[in-house]
């Protein structure tokens, strides 16, 4: 073990006397519970959001003494195949971290040593910039602190206070504050307005920062509606059908959702592996029922990208906690089709 009495990080960062919080930087940015994390480090629970066989999680900690002055970890750790820390993994990361600031992290007097204790780790990465983004506001709102100078601006276009035009001056930081801060907005409903008359790229900005946020009914109505619209047509914008099913894919109106996903699945284009792809990626839930988990695979098996894709997409559901089961139920029915069943067998030779 990494030292005689810390063989966790979440030991680690309590003995260090720093608070913190941790968020899954995987599918979507998604604080996790100390009891997840908990349960996660001794391999007592898979992780919860796992993404390509790792578990990805910004770390943000600071000394209660000094709260303005944060530090964040983005850590990488590898799962085992089910889903559980691969503990030497972290074992070997904790030496190294205590060997470059010691047990009592905060003690280090220089911040420096901590931002760099990190430096050559195997076990870190850097987020995207809209991830960063993200991140930054989904932090900021859970520490009840003020959002970013981005966010006046984009919280004014958004609720309709500027021309549509204007949104090439919006900062990316602003329109994640927004959508964090969505259920905080006095203006919700000039936004659920001006929904269905974004131009596309703040559209397309804006449902990218709400799949971590939690959209109010009013928001995934017009969502569905513009969804709809798009299936309809002769030839369907298919990035318009995945940013309309990513910006709901965490929101509690799951009924309204679940219709969402059910018509996508009935259309051609669902077999598109861009669709595919987000909605088992970001609204996994839906397989855990029965006629929408044999639509999904059904459409998966004549994906428009070929065996490998259905091959590599499968793979990745089934690591889901949970998932697995409903989806073997499928694949065992005798009512499944002649392509589903192939492609099944085509994988699994």
């Amino acid at each position: 073990m990494a030292t005689n009495n810390i063989t966790t990080l979440n030991e680690f960062l309590h003995h260090s006397g720093a608070k913190y919080r941790i968020f899954d930087m995987g599918r979507r940015i998604v604080k996790l519970t100390p009891d997840e994390f908990v349960e996660f480090e001794f391999a007592r629970e898979p992780y919860p959001y796992p993404f390509k066989k790792s578990a990805l999680f910004g770390v943000v900690f600071w000394d209660p003494k000094v709260p303005y002055k944060r530090y964040v970890w983005f850590l990488k750790l590898p799962l085992d195949e089910q889903g559980l820390l691969i503990q030497a993994a972290r074992d070997e990361f904790l030496v190294m971290v205590l060997e470059r600031v010691g047990e009592s992290m905060l003690a280090a007097k220089d911040g420096k040593v901590i931002e760099s204790a990190l430096k050559d780790s195997p076990y870190t990465f850097k987020p995207r910039e809209d991830r960063m983004a993200g991140f930054n506001a989904l932090v900021r709102k859970n520490l009840s602190l003020k959002p970013s100078h981005y966010y006046d601006d984009a919280r004014d276009y958004f609720s309709g206070q500027k021309e549509l035009d204007t949104w090439p001056s919006l900062g990316m930081q602003g329109v994640a504050d927004v959508a964090a801060r969505i259920d905080d907005i006095n203006e919700i409903l000039n936004l659920i307005r001006l929904m269905s008359r974004l131009p596309p790229e703040p559209f397309m900005m804006f449902s990218t920062f709400l799949e971590s946020a939690s959209p109010v009914i009013g928001i995934v109505e017009i969502l569905a509606q513009r969804i709809k619209a798009e299936l309809e047509e002769k030839e369907p914008n298919i990035a318009q059908i995945c940013a309309c099913l990513r910006a709901v894919s965490n929101s509690a109106a799951t009924g309204l959702v679940d219709q969402m996903v059910k018509q996508v699945l009935q259309h051609p284009c669902s077999r598109d592996i861009e669709v595919l792809a987000t909605i088992s990626g970001r609204i996994w839930r839906i397989l855990k029922q029965k006629s929408l988990c044999q639509l999904y695979l059904e459409q998966l098996a004549k994906n428009n990208a070929g065996q490998a894709a259905f091959s590599q997409l499968l793979a990745d559901v089934m690591f889901m906690p949970g998932i697995r089961p409903h989806i073997m139920k499928v694949l065992r029915s005798p009512s499944r089709s002649d392509s589903l069943s192939k492609a099944v067998g085509e994988m699994f030779s």
